[in-house]
This record gives structure tokens, C-alpha cells and sequence, in this order.
């Protein structure tokens, strides 16, 4: 196995040239993959691998909703490492530069829509697996690739592929929080809508209805100032409630065309941040209590919670609950030991890494399915974080997952 390892290493200039991947990242910004839109990716991420005489397969997520299954080795045994990281990319954003989908480099940085969550980090998968194709070497045990969806609905294609049995005693996702950092100890998210139900009247009449906006603002005033009790001395300062988004209007479906009327339905979409060990369970618990304390204050008024949030939406109805995972493990000391062989790079941090630590992502099914795993992939730099990815760490990522593998399924 040394040697195997010693051959890729060696010969990663050959195997995985810089170009080829800043390529790969490139075609992948140019497919358009927002939250419930990633088959198109998913296809082209299908054919790239074929192209490169990967095995793949498709798993339908929901009608119409492809994800994309990647396969080196024999599939009669127990993959020994999965590489796994989600097609779907943030919405985006009133500052993105213009032309997002077509990647442009600037020296090191290379900048596209979706490149930095996480399309760096699918690009490194990518480009590990065909180092590995290319090299030739033969494998004892598999390495698997899940490209999934929904990893911003909480999860969605990850829990799929877990269901259909797709599993491994290992796995990396190269989520953006740079090749310095192996995070294994992350935040739970919970994402729920606060619903108020008032009573329409006009403006002319104003006394006799119930402004839906007007109590919903008070809600989450108190709301956000409540001790909702789930707190960790590691992880300050969590618990932390963001509200995303607001709709308000008239009738369940928001009608925002009568603006002569209070709005008598008002919703606002949440994001909450809680830290281990707290469960879905204790978070939903703990949202109850405010919201019972708060009530009366607002009688005339209906207050209710939803969780999941109306798929309508497309915030997804996953839990997706914390991740801790010992720093000491296996896989962070294998990453640990190969990034400096491979690259130019150190890691710097291992476990708990803040803020970073406050992200919630896919690491906590695969952890609670059993599956040693953590969190090592390509970032950028301040400012402009989320428009760019360094090449020097998404080549560092994959050179790093191509020797990782060789070590694991060699």
C-alpha cells in the first residue's frame, strides 16, 4: 500500500493536472443547479464520470429528481471510503457579479455561481476519482461517489442514498470551510415557519381587524430575545435564530394584492442553530415553551408553528441534528498526514473549528448511520467568500482525496 501511496503521489502532476480540474470546476458553474433543479447536474456529473470509465448509476429522489451514484472497484464489497458532496447551490445574491455561471480566474482565485457551496468540493471528488482511474492501481475494497441533492433541504438525497443501503466505513465531504480545517463537531439545524393567523380589515376600518405583520414582528422580537435553554459551553454563541424570510397577505396563500387590508396571515421561515447534544426533539420542545408563554399577549391573534416548513418553499423538512465526532479519529489523521505530502498546505484545525463549526451539513446522517466522516474542502478568501474558491486548496482537496483513497481502498 506505501507504494501505491508513493506512486500517486508522485505522479499526481500527471494524474491530475491543475488545468484539467480548473476545467471541470468550470463546466460544473456552468450548469445552473438551485435546490430542487439538479438533474441537469446530475446528468453531466454522470456523463463526465462515464467519460472517464467510472461505473455510475442514477437514484430518482422524487419524481423527476435524479442524483448521481459513482463506483471504483468491485461493488460485491463494503466501500472503504465515500466521497460525498450535494449538487444544489445557494440562491443567489443581489451583489453576485455578473455573467455568475461562467467561471473566471484571477491567479489563484477562480470565480463562478456555485463554486464556492460547493462545486470546488464536487470538482475535488471528481478529480480524486479520475486520479485513481488513471493510476492504474488495483482496488481491495470500493470508493464510492454521491453526488446528492437536497443538502439544503437538510439532507434529502443523503438520507435517500442511506436508505437504499449505499454506505461505507468512511466518508469526506468537501464542504467550503478550507484544507486548514477537519471539522468533525458541527451545529444542528432545525428550519421551521412561524404562522400567524389575524383578521383582515381595511385601513379605513383598522380597529377591527388583526395585523397578522404587526404581531408577527412583536413574536419574533420576543422570540429572538427568549433562553430557549439549549445551550453548550463550546459552542457559544448557540442557540441562534435567523429569520430568512417574511410573507404576509390576505388568505392562506399570502395574496400580496390587497394592500388596502392588514394582511391576516403572516409567516416568517427560520433558521435555528443549536448545538450537541441537544436532538430535533428538545429544539422543537423548546420553541413550544416560548410560543406557549408568548400567546396570551395575543389572543385575538392565532400562533402556530410548522415543522416541516410548506414544501412550497423548497426549504426541505429534513432534520438535520449535530454532528460530534472525536477529532482523534482515523480519518483526521490520515487527511492530517497526506494534505503536506500533496500539497503546500497544513491543517491547522481539527474538531471543533469556529465559526465554522456552525455550519449543519450531510456529515450528521452519515455519522449517525455509523460511517466515520468529516469535513475538509476548498475555500476562498476574504472579501468576496462566497463568489470564489482558491485552485491552489480545491487542487490541494483532491490530490489529498486521491491519496486518502489509495490508502483506504488500495
Amino acid at each position: 500500500m506505501t507504494d501505491s501511496i508513493d506512486t500517486v503521489i508522485s505522479g499526481l502532476d500527471r494524474l491530475l493536472p491543475e488545468d484539467e480540474l480548473v476545467h471541470i470546476a468550470a463546466e460544473l458553474t456552468a450548469v445552473p443547479s438551485f435546490t430542487g433543479q439538479e438533474t441537469e447536474l446530475a446528468v453531466h456529473v454522470r456523463k463526465l464520470l462515464a467519460n472517464n470509465d467510472i461505473q455510475t448509476f442514477e437514484q430518482q429522489v422524487q419524481p423527476g429528481r435524479y442524483q448521481t451514484i459513482g463506483l471504483l472497484g468491485s461493488p460485491d464489497n463494503t466501500p472503504a471510503l465515500m466521497l460525498n458532496g450535494h449538487l444544489d447551490m445557494d440562491p443567489l445574491g443581489r451583489d453576485h457579479p455578473d455573467d455568475p455561471f461562467t467561471a473566471q480566474r484571477l491567479g489563484d482565485q477562480l470565480f463562478g455561481a456555485g463554486l464556492h457551496n460547493m462545486k470546488s468540493g464536487l470538482a475535488a471528488m471528481i478529480g480524486a476519482a479520475i486520479a485513481m482511474r488513471r493510476s492504474g492501481i488495483p482496488l481491495r475494497r470500493p470508493l464510492l461517489l454521491e453526488f446528492v441533492v437536497g443538502e439544503l433541504q437538510g439532507g434529502v438525497g443523503t438520507k435517500y442514498a442511506l436508505a437504499a443501503g449505499l454506505t461505507a466505513d468512511a466518508a469526506v465531504v468537501p464542504e467550503p470551510y478550507s484544507v486548514r480545517r477537519v471539522i468533525t463537531r458541527t451545529a444542528g439545524v432545525h428550519k421551521f415557519a412561524v404562522v400567524v393567523r389575524g383578521r383582515t380589515a381595511h385601513t379605513s376600518r383598522f380597529d377591527e381587524g388583526v395585523d397578522a405583520i404587526a404581531v408577527l414582528r412583536k413574536v419574533l422580537d420576543r422570540l429572538d430575545e427568549a433562553d430557549l435553554g439549549l445551550r453548550n459551553a463550546d459552542f457559544p454563541p448557540l442557540p441562534r435564530l435567523q429569520v430568512a424570510s417574511v410573507l404576509a397577505g390576505r388568505g392562506e396563500s399570502h395574496d400580496l394584492s390587497g394592500i388596502s387590508y392588514c394582511s391576516d396571515k403572516a409567516t416568517a421561515l427560520i433558521d435555528l442553530r443549536y448545538p450537541p447534544p441537544y436532538e430535533p426533539e428538545d429544539v422543537t420542545a423548546a420553541i413550544d415553551t416560548a410560543l406557549d408563554r408568548l400567546r396570551p399577549r395575543f389572543r385575538e391573534a392565532t400562533i402556530s408553528v410548522e415543522h416541516p416548513i410548506d414544501p412550497l418553499f423548497r426549504v426541505g423538512g429534513t432534520d438535520m441534528p449535530p454532528m460530534d465526532m472525536s477529532p482523534d479519529c482515523q480519518l483526521v489523521r490520515d487527511i492530517t498526514e497526506l494534505l503536506p505530502q500533496v500539497s503546500d498546505f497544513d491543517v491547522e484545525e481539527t474538531g471543533l473549528a469556529l465559526p465554522y463549526s456552525y455550519c449543519g451539513n450531510d456529515t450528521t446522517h452519515l455519522s449517525r448511520a455509523g460511517i466515520e466522516c468529516c469535513l475538509f474542502g476548498p475555500r476562498g478568501t476574504t472579501p468576496n467568500t462566497e463568489h470564489h474558491v482558491l485552485i491552489s486548496e480545491m487542487t490541494a482537496c483532491a490530490r489529498t482525496l486521491a491519496a486518502l483513497a489509495v490508502r483506504r481502498c488500495a
